[in-house]
């Protein structure tokens, strides 16, 4: 049995679910060290100066054999600062998103920082894991657009060098909970309900969920709405106006903090609808395709990678015209002959079957030695 330290700086939603779902299925040790998911900015800066005297003061502690970080830490100073017994540990970074390609809000000015930060940890670490194809290809892509910024002295060879050091490697999900949930026969509902359960952050394209459901509530078309998903300081207008605007259509509005509360919002749902404009994986579209939810998603980001190929005509759409006539569609004709074939998609991403596959990976790098 291997220790598998694992850095996070920013433990929470899709990192804190990666993590301690693969801490219980990992056959190895994984042990988490974190900070809490607060002041991103200065987690990118300043979280490997206190990863390192955390290791400092562990000096009698066992060392471990393979360090796992995400990309909210800069590998590069942890591999400079952090003591020997430490540093000299082959590394996994994992890449839940990047901050070259994320999308900044229109209030926030261009900055490409911590970008580098990623681009950094990326060239120090032995193997880098993307979540997705789409992350992996749109990273490499942005940070060749901005490499060729530098005014002279580019290095080269960067890119290529990050390429054969990565691989995809998507979120594992512990669906041991949602099994719970699902047991007994399914409730189905005379009015189909729709559930939007995403970040309340533009990147999630809240504005354009609000016009799609609003505009089928005009047009006559039954439904419900469930609008969840996490709420943070600044989160957009459109949340404080939907109660208002959708009216009876609205079942549920705001944040389901009690984890069998939100599954059972999920297994009461017919839809889930995502109006992305970001989205590196899809940890909350593959929960609900899970627990029995038909999907209507765009056809671009990671979405193609978690539905089906012989399905991507039925559930992946082009624009918001697109989605806002699908969704209309499915709740007049509802594909329920698909429900099965989806839920099985999901399941793909069951900690039960990824964690043994992340497992040979650690061992290969720990094989492999430091670069």
């Amino acid at each position: 049995m291997l220790k598998v330290l694992a850095l996070e700086p920013y433990f929470v939603l899709s990192h804190k679910t990666f993590l301690e779902g693969y801490a219980r299925h990992s056959r190895h040790r994984v042990v988490i060290w974190s900070l809490p998911a607060r002041k991103w900015k200065w987690r990118m800066r300043g979280s490997a100066y206190y990863f390192a005297d955390r290791a400092m003061e562990a000096l009698a502690d066992e060392a471990p054999h393979v360090v796992l970080a995400s990309d909210f830490l800069n590998l590069a100073d942890w591999r400079a600062l952090a003591p020997a017994r430490y540093r000299e540990a082959p590394t996994l970074l994992y890449f839940h998103e990047n901050q070259f390609t994320y999308p900044l809000g229109a209030e926030a000015p261009g900055d490409f920082h911590y970008g580098w930060i990623n681009l950094s940890s990326a060239l120090a670490a032995d193997l880098a894991l993307f979540n997705s194809h789409y992350h992996r290809e749109s990273f490499l892509a942005e940070a060749g657009r901005v490499l060729r910024r530098m005014p002279d002295f580019v290095p080269q060879g960067l890119l290529k060098s990050i390429r054969d050091r990565s691989q995809v490697f998507p979120i594992g999900i512990d669906f041991d909970p949602h099994r719970e949930a699902l047991q007994g026969e399914r409730r189905e509902n005379t009015v189909p309900v729709v559930v939007w359960n995403h970040r309340w952050e533009y990147d999630k394209g809240p504005e354009l969920m609000a016009e799609i459901l609003c505009a089928l509530k005009n047009d006559g078309v039954p439904f419900h709405a469930l609008v969840c998903g996490q709420a943070f300081k600044g989160s957009p207008a459109i949340f404080g106006q939907l109660r208002e605007r959708l009216g009876d259509r609205l079942i549920h509005l705001g944040f389901l903090a009690e984890y069998p509360a939100y599954l059972k919002a999920l297994g009461s749902s017919d839809f889930v609808l995502s109006t992305a404009r970001h989205e590196f994986f899809g940890v909350s579209v593959v929960e609900a395709m899970f627990m029995g939810c038909l999907p209507v998603l765009p056809r671009d980001l990671s979405y193609p990678e978690i539905v089906p190929v012989r399905l991507h005509e039925r559930f992946l759409c082009d624009g918001a015209r697109g989605l806002k006539e699908r969704l209309r569609d499915m709740l007049i004709r509802p594909p329920l002959e698909h429900r099965e074939e989806i839920q099985e998609a999901a399941s793909q991403f069951d900690w039960r079957i990824l964690a043994p596959r992340l497992d040979l990976i650690v061992e290969d790098v720990l094989t492999r030695g430091r670069r």
